[in-house]
């Protein structure tokens, strides 16, 4: 539904986004270039013309110095010079110090032959409504000082910058024109890879969690984004995977359980028995629902230590009294089958951050594990020291038992996981194979790790390494 309502509004499509900003990007830019184009060009011209007018009044005040006292020659100077630059517009003006206008061209313009006579300045540049000129005082060797004039009308600077802007107006129009068509090409090109994206991720589905994103090879952040979902589709379906699977697993554990209990009674109810009969039916099926029970116990807390949304234990424990509590717990269990618990741990506490009824599990699990593969006569030995440097707390335990072979060594923690019949007794094969996973997603959650390492028929050493309370 989201997906057709897009596709019905043509402006919520990135590339329709991407279009209107690149034109509007674009026609600000070359209007920004036209009006500095026009300003500069204006800017030149202005500066060019002030230097011709420079010249030219410097050019009649050294005939003026050269000429005086003939004021005619002087006046004919400037005659020919106002007749030469007539069709741009050209006046030229000379004036007494007082202001009085000696001559004039026609062509001056009643606003610049009024204009006031600056004295204080030696020369100036002066801009009177739509006419510009340039003045010069000139003292020597003259006994009266004269001024002059010469200017131009600005109409013609204008016409020349109006000429400009008109030749880059077709310009502008056409960028205008040609800015969107262009602009939605690339963006149609660019976000090509985003439409596929798109496409794949509509029509993933549970079923179909194999898809992949294709990889340009591009290096640039729409492939980056096509790795890193690609990475995101590969955890869920290895989650999907392993849910499946521990599903699976879990359904033929309790399937051979509640199997047994249905044919125990049914057979019990077939036909009258005695009471020794039944209450040896009702101990079996007795047994059967302490072992579902366990089971189910096992599942509910291997799910609430590795779902992963919890936070790490902040409580403080002492894995040394741990571990203490956890061999005597099991002294009886090893002294029935003949098996030396050994305990090697500092006399001071060693601190961390964590459960103390969930490492207890762990400690529980890997010692009843140890206990229930070492033969008669053997031993089994738990450790706690700290590392090093002091930031971790290291556990072993290790039996003299029958060992686990190396193609079995890479998944003792795996989920319903049993080794080959070498480790399985009687006793064992009811274990569910959920102790090992239980307490890797427990020591995991803590922030630490558990390795195996295993000699066939010598024995199996489990280590576990969790994070101190930092001093």
């Amino acid at each position: 539904m989201p997906s057709r309502l897009f596709n019905r509004i043509p402006w919520a499509t990135l590339r329709v986004r991407l279009t209107i900003w690149n034109t509007a990007v674009v026609l600000l830019v070359s209007l920004a270039a036209l009006l500095a184009v026009r300003i500069g060009a204006k800017a030149a011209l202005y500066r060019e013309a002030d230097a011709v007018l420079r010249g030219e009044v410097n050019e009649v005040a050294i005939a003026l110095r050269d000429l005086y006292p003939n004021t005619d020659a002087v006046v004919g100077e400037l005659r020919r010079k106002a007749a030469g630059h007539e069709e741009r517009g050209w006046f030229t003006q000379l004036l007494k110090d007082n202001g009085e206008t000696i001559w004039k061209s026609d062509s001056c313009p009643e606003e610049v032959a009024t204009w006031l006579v600056d004295r204080e300045k030696l020369e100036n540049l002066v801009q009177v409504r739509g006419y510009r000129f340039a003045r010069r005082r000139i003292t020597d060797p003259v006994d009266e000082p004269f001024h002059v004039r010469i200017g131009m009308a600005t109409a013609y600077l204008d016409d020349d910058i109006n000429t400009l802007a008109r030749l880059l107006l077709p310009v502008a129009v056409g960028l205008s024109l040609l800015t969107p068509l262009v602009g939605y090409w690339l963006a149609l090109r660019a976000t090509k890879p985003v439409a596929e994206i798109l496409r794949t991720a509509e029509q993933l589905k549970p079923t179909r969690l194999g898809d992949r994103l294709e990889v340009q090879g591009t290096q640039d952040e729409l492939d980056r984004l096509s790795l890193t979902i690609n990475r995101l589709l590969d955890q869920v379906a290895g989650y999907v995977e392993r849910q499946q699977q521990f599903v699976a697993d879990a359904a033929h554990e309790l399937r051979g359980p509640l199997a047994a209990m249905q044919s125990s009674l049914e057979v019990a109810v077939s036909q009258n028995r005695t009471a020794d009969d039944y209450r040896e039916t009702l101990a079996d099926v007795l047994e059967e629902a302490r072992h579902l029970s366990k089971l189910s116990n096992d599942l509910l807390l291997l799910a609430e230590t590795g779902d992963g949304t919890r936070d790490r234990p902040r409580g403080r424990v002492d894995l040394t009294a741990i571990a203490r509590q956890t061999i005597a717990m099991f002294g009886g269990v090893a002294e029935e089958r003949s098996v030396g618990l050994i305990l090697e741990a500092p006399t001071t506490a060693v601190q961390l951050p964590g459960d103390a009824s969930q490492l207890r599990q762990v400690c529980g699990n890997l010692l009843d594990n140890a206990i229930r593969f070492t033969p008669n006569g053997g031993k089994v030995t738990m450790a706690v020291v700290p590392d090093d440097d002091g930031t971790h707390a290291v556990m072993t335990v290790t039996d003299t038992g029958c060992g686990i072979t190396p193609e079995h060594l890479g998944r003792v923690f795996d989920r319903f996981y049993k080794a080959d019949a070498s480790r399985t007794h009687s006793d064992a094969a009811r274990s569910g194979g959920l102790g090992l996973a239980i307490c890797r997603s427990i020591v995991e959650r803590h922030g630490g790790t558990i390795a195996v390492a295993s000699t066939p028929s010598r024995g199996t050493t489990f280590t576990l390494r969790l994070p101190t309370v930092a001093s």
